[in-house]
């Protein structure tokens, strides 16, 4: 599998959008590499994945995941959305409602 591992941060903000309510998609996470990032400044992520490592989870719709991006003073600034196809998580969209646009992935404690 190419790609390099996703990052601590990104792991951090899977777990915290995942919760316990996906575990067959929790257990795609040590199995997740780096597809591909946004052309635009946000943070998003597109994942690559051995389906050879872990079995698919059951269908959901996409998003199946959301959160809003809450900045250092609490107010909302943005969203973060989780994508699966297949079974498999493929995507973290991370994005902005304003121009000022979210660079960085939030710590789970700015999501609301």
């Amino acid at each position: 599998m190419t790609g390099e591992p996703i990052p601590e941060e990104a792991v951090r903000l899977l777990n915290a959008l995942l919760g316990d309510d996906y575990p067959a998609l929790s257990a795609q996470i040590p199995h997740l590499r780096v597809a591909g990032h946004c052309a635009c400044p946000c943070p998003s992520i597109d994942f690559a994945l051995d389906r050879t490592a872990v079995p698919a989870a059951p269908a959901v719709d996409s998003p199946f995941a959301e959160a809003t991006v809450l900045d250092e003073t609490g107010e909302p600034v943005g969203g973060a959305m989780l994508f699966a196809s297949d079974g498999y998580l493929s995507l973290l969209e991370v994005y902005s409602w304003s121009d000022d646009p979210v660079t960085r992935l939030p710590s789970p404690d700015r999501l609301a």
